[in-house]
């Protein structure tokens, strides 16, 4: 097996997942103004109710559009119950609102569904490719090709489309997209609806080829945050920064040991924030 060549496989395939959640993630920032630190758990909601009602018997066709309905109707309710009433507090106060859903789903999960990974079979089986020394399954193709798809797709639904626009101008200026009779409640649960969609695909194409657990989300938030933050939360780059991240954590993994992968993950978030800085005023001085 060439080392590099499967580094390379094993970094797209988690990079289709960070581009799915990035993309997600500045989709629903752009109409709320608001980083969601909950994304990541409708990775973890649509996984594990996958997971746990393939356990119980119930075939693919049922268990993969509940996994994802789960996800949606997730997101849905931050921003329904939890951002919706508070939308005149201050951003700070409403991004630490989204991170006590993050812990407090976290502890649900483990409450309803128990500490131990869950996983379930894999959609789509068969004997593996072999690219170069590398190894494909059939599950990661699959994860590769879907996942670029719809990451690609929501992109162009934004750019294309009059319903895409209308997202937009609620992200530009809500009042004034308000003023031309655009429904801005509306628009953000459908940027959030959209986003749960994405969270949930991704879990339900990467789960079978590992596990999930209840405490999976809080770190599928913060990959996806960086690649957002690398694309300068726009989300026809996130989809590329996603991918880019993907395979920049497998090589480190590779070639430079499991250790280190967290660390790099931090230290490239506080490489973005020092970077996303450089023009912030500081006593009427700018500062890098």
């Amino acid at each position: 097996m060439n080392p590099l060549t499967q580094s390379i496989i094993s970094g797209t395939m988690s990079g289709a997942v960070y581009a799915l959640l990035a993309v997600g993630l500045v989709l629903a920032f752009h109409t709320s103004r608001v980083v969601n630190l909950a994304h990541g758990e409708s990775f973890a909601v649509g996984g594990l109710t996958a997971a746990t009602l393939s356990e119980a018997g119930q075939p693919f066709y049922v268990y993969v559009p509940v996994a994802i309905g789960a996800s949606i109707l997730f997101l849905l309710a931050i921003e329904r119950l939890l951002l919706r009433p508070r939308r005149t507090w201050p951003t700070g106060s409403l991004i630490l609102v989204t991170l006590a859903a993050a812990f407090l789903t976290r502890g649900v999960l483990q409450l309803i569904m128990g500490v131990d990974p869950l996983s379930f079979p894999r959609l789509f089986a068969g004997a593996p490719f072999r690219l170069a020394g590398g190894v494909l399954p059939q599950q990661g193709l699959a994860l590769i090709a879907i996942g670029a798809l719809a990451a690609v797709s929501v992109t162009l639904f934004l750019l294309f489309t009059p319903l895409g626009h209308r997202l937009r101008a609620v992200a530009e200026n809500p009042d004034a997209a308000e003023l031309l009779g655009v429904n801005v409640d509306r628009a953000r649960a459908l940027a959030f609806g959209i986003a749960g969609a994405l969270g949930g695909l991704s879990a339900v194409l990467l789960v079978p080829l590992v596990s999930v657990d209840y405490q999976a989300g809080l770190g599928m938030t913060l990959r996806g945050f960086i690649a957002a933050a690398l694309a300068g939360m726009a989300p026809s780059l996130a989809v590329l920064a996603g991918f880019g991240l993907g395979l920049s954590e497998a090589l480190v993994t590779n070639y430079g040991g499991a250790l280190l992968q967290d660390p790099i993950v931090f230290l490239a978030l506080i490489g973005i924030a020092v970077w996303q800085s450089r023009n912030i005023a500081f006593g009427g001085t700018g500062r890098a």
